[in-house]
């Protein structure tokens, strides 16, 4: 028998939720007709996603269960990004999901897309290497709901055009990032719930084939429950994304309005905290035989979310003959009331009132939109007609299936990785990066961007033959060897376009300056900071190996105090490399400072030390202090606070800066092992390798809009700021 997987980001018969509901029903729907295994995690709270159940196989009502531990579960960090993803649009208005500029995605970089959906959780580094290793083992995969990082990365294990998606998609803030989008066009085609979804998944995805396959709604009709007054009913999780504060606030002003016995009755998962209020019932969870004697019974059936993709609890509803009354905000909603003729839609307080006034005086419309919804149900959503449509789908899907010979297009793991057009580039780029995974399987470097023509070897020995006047020669033959990597790895982020106007702040002693006079045709601006004797200079500096002497001119300034002694929009590229992690007082004036130079379109590049490095976690583990000691060239001559990949995602992003490329990678020889038993951290650390490298390496662009922001001083960066 031909073998299915369903990979769903949680499954367990206590977890209550309708994308876990629906990978379990087709699990079943399936199971006679292929050898089912449900992919999943260990997981079941979704606050944390914490490993909470055994890691392994299961065998239950026959179907296969195979859970693998989360690697990645959620923290602080994705509410912050949550909370940014909520800043970029508008007040959703009725009938609105646009973002703040009218755009159909948010203009976030790939890099910052990929670490909210890495960091919302859960993800699995065992499930996704299962998927890459193990997917030709099965007819077909199938992915239930688009928003977890288990669909996400799960679906670029597969070549394009193998596997199924359910996504499960309503209007919400989430859908809107393109990283999304591009996942669902990976899929062969996607399994809809209803026409309303395929409609919005149009207009925020394109066009995508499909098939509405939709859910098995249970249409066996229960005894109502004796209730001994009237009562509005809503099942389901509690929270805002429900739309549960609306419900609560709409019913206490409606009971002041029309005093009457009517009471509100909720079941499920309270997230929100029901109000106390004497005609406010919350059953808790309860019974599936006791939640469809309840729906029976209700006089209305509410349901306030404007978020939904299918509504299971409406249908079964419905299919229990009870009127339904739901948000004009869910696309999905309006269409199944007015498909069938089956209840009311509301927009506001007014509308809801008029709705509930209308059906509680009119029995007799009630009974004939309950029959109508009845019919509705068993016509569209029985389990055998849903039955035959999904191995329909199957089918097609594993037809593509074999007759696909590709590799995965991609190895993804959860790494930020360079943003580039030059397809054939990145391509070699991800080959070595693969490579060097396999060697060192706690880090992934990419490969050095050597200029053309130019060996490593080469390119080493000129550069460590650069000599500034007056330097100490064996001094800097030292820096130059030991930093070689981290200069060439800037250098390849530097534009190749001629005639760009390129700021190097601290470019003294101009290792890096003589990489982009030799292999870059742009017009160099250089700055320092020596003191405050001069206010610019000229130095020579000789290149050993070629015989060439230069004379670098430079300004001279504070970048954390000074105001930048050049124009607005004057430069195309700001390096600030290996200087922020200097800075005593204000990084961000420097950040704010860069900005205002730039062009519109400008990059700057940032380098900078990675505090959690690999040799550093293997310090402290070991007992050792990561802290840079005193310097005796004065406050700026050591590290005064450094940085990880994370918090410059988020420095850059308040100040106005686009993501291009990030990497972490290391220079220098490692000496973590030395430190702390490598075999004992690398379990707990190996999910982020992308993350240990020696430094951090940046590129992002700043647009003409950005540039008018204000200054963002974040709370994680500064314990206060003296504005004087």
């Amino acid at each position: 028998m031909n073998r299915v997987a369903i990979v769903v980001q949680r499954c367990h018969e206590s977890i209550v939720g309708g994308s876990e509901s629906l990978a379990w029903q087709y699990a079943t729907l399936l199971r006679d007709a292929y050898e089912v295994e449900v992919l999943t995690t260990t997981a079941v709270d979704i606050s944390d996603w914490a490993n909470a159940l055994p890691e392994g196989l299961e065998r239950r009502e026959g179907v296969s269960i195979r859970r693998f531990n989360v690697t990645v579960g959620r923290s602080r960090y994705w509410t912050n990004l949550y909370e940014r993803l909520q800043g970029s649009f508008s007040p959703f208005a009725l009938g609105s999901r646009r973002t703040s500029n009218g755009q159909t995605h948010l203009r976030w970089s790939v890099p910052l897309q990929e670490e909210f959906i890495l960091h919302q959780g859960p993800y699995s580094e065992p499930l996704t290497g299962f998927l890459k290793e193990r997917w030709r083992d099965y007819h077909a995969v199938i992915f239930i709901t688009y928003l977890y990082p288990t669909t996400y990365f799960g679906l670029l294990q597969l070549p394009r055009g193998c596997a199924l998606l359910a996504p499960t998609l309503h209007d919400e803030q989430p859908a809107y990032l393109s990283a999304y989008k591009h996942a669902a066009h990976r899929a062969h085609s996607l399994i809809w719930l209803t026409d309303a979804e395929r409609r919005v998944a149009g207009k925020l995805w394109g066009d995508l084939p499909g098939h509405v396959v939709a859910m098995g709604i249970d249409t066996r009709t229960r005894q109502p429950a004796e209730h001994r007054v009237p009562y509005l009913l809503y099942c389901g999780r509690i929270d805002l994304n429900k739309g549960c504060p609306e419900l609560f606030s709409y019913f206490i002003k409606y009971k002041r309005d029309y005093p009457s016995k009517l009471r509100l009755v909720l079941t499920g998962k309270d997230d929100l905290g029901v109000p106390e209020h004497p005609d406010i019932t919350f059953r808790g969870f309860v019974s599936d035989e006791e939640k469809f004697r309840l729906m029976a019974g209700a006089a209305v059936y509410v349901m306030p979310s404007p978020h939904e993709s299918f509504s299971i609890v409406t249908l079964e509803a419905m299919a229990q003959r009870t009127p339904v009354l739901v948000s004009a905000a869910s696309e999905v909603l309006t269409d199944h009331v007015r498909r069938s003729r089956a209840g009311r839609i509301y927009e506001d307080y007014e509308s809801f009132a008029a709705a509930v006034n209308e059906l509680l005086r009119d029995e007799r419309l009630r009974a004939q939109m309950g029959e109508a919804g009845r019919e509705y149900v068993v016509a569209n959503y029985r389990e055998e007609h849903v039955r035959t449509r999904l191995i329909e789908a199957v089918e097609d899907c594993a037809r593509a299936q074999e007759s696909s010979h590709d590799a995965p297009s991609n190895l993804i793991e959860p790494r930020i990785e360079s943003i580039t057009n030059d397809r054939a580039d990145r391509a070699e780029r991800e080959k070595s990066a693969e490579a060097t995974t396999q060697s060192d399987p706690l880090l992934n470097c990419p490969p050095l961007p050597l200029p053309v023509g130019w060996s490593e070897d080469d390119l080493y020995d000129m550069l460590t033959t650069v000599r500034v006047e007056d330097g100490p020669p064996e001094e800097m033959r030292t820096y130059a060897s030991t930093d070689f990597k981290r200069f060439v790895y800037t250098l390849g982020l530097v534009p190749e376009e001629p005639g760009l106007d390129v700021l190097e702040l601290g470019a003294n002693p101009y290792f890096q300056t003589t990489l982009l006079y030799k292999f870059r045709q742009a017009r160099l601006h250089l700055a320092n900071f020596l003191g405050r004797d001069k206010k610019s200079g000229v130095q020579k500096v000789f290149i050993g190996l070629t015989g060439e002497e230069i004379s670098y001119a430079y300004q001279q300034f504070n970048i954390e105090e000074d105001v930048f002694p050049y124009a607005d929009e004057s430069m195309d590229v700001v390096l600030l490399c290996e200087i922020i992690e200097h800075l005593l007082l204000d990084p961000v004036h420097a950040l704010i400072e860069s900005r205002r130079v730039l062009r519109p379109g400008g990059r700057l590049i940032l380098t900078t030390p990675n505090v959690i490095s690999l040799d550093n976690v293997c310090k402290l583990a070991g007992g050792g202090n990561i802290y840079d000691p005193y310097s005796g060239y004065g406050p700026y001559g050591r590290h005064n606070r450094e940085y990880n990949r994370h918090e410059l995602i988020l420095l850059l992003a308040d100040n106005g800066f686009q993501m291009e490329t990030m990497f972490t990678a290391d220079i220098h020889k490692r000496y973590a092992d030395t430190y702390f038993d490598l075999e004992k951290v690398k379990a707990a650390v190996k999910f982020r390798r992308s993350d240990l490298g020696q430094y951090v390496f940046c590129r992002s662009i700043v647009d003409e809009s950005a540039k008018k922001k204000p200054a963002v001083r974040p709370d994680w960066l500064y314990r206060s700021f003296n504005k004087s």
